[in-house]
């Protein structure tokens, strides 16, 4: 039986990644390697998910290829309301990927990207 055990996100620069996740989306450091100092690997709780970060570098130490700066995927961010989130987020300096509409799902939804240029869908009212 398989289970998803974590999402993760390689980056290029832990601390924009950082700022992001944590300071921008709210995520709250659940894991951090090594404890102290500068980490190579976070672990994050945004709502009810736990996601990771972890360095290229620390991807390096096994034996895969590197990881490519682009948008396999997105992660998926519910909100109270999309438009106040865009707003809050844009003044920080997110880049703004497709500004919200009106979902065939019924949702609110936009795009943000985040320091890696990995997908971020907003989405709620």
């Amino acid at each position: 039986m398989f289970r998803i055990e974590l999402p993760l996100y390689y980056t290029g620069d832990i601390d924009a990644a950082l700022d992001f996740y944590r300071d921008k989306l709210g995520g709250v450091p659940t894991f951090q390697f090594p404890a102290d100092g500068r980490p190579e690997h976070v672990e994050l709780k945004i709502g009810e998910v736990v996601m990771g970060i972890a360095t290229r570098t620390a991807l390096m130490q096994m034996p895969m290829p590197e990881p490519k700066h682009g948008n396999p995927g997105e992660l998926v961010v519910r909100c109270d309301s999309v438009d106040d989130a865009l707003a809050q987020l844009r003044s920080t300096g997110v880049q703004v990927l497709m500004e919200p509409i009106d979902h065939v799902a019924g949702h609110r939804r936009a795009y943000v990207a985040d320091p890696d240029g990995n997908w971020v869908a907003l989405i709620g009212q």
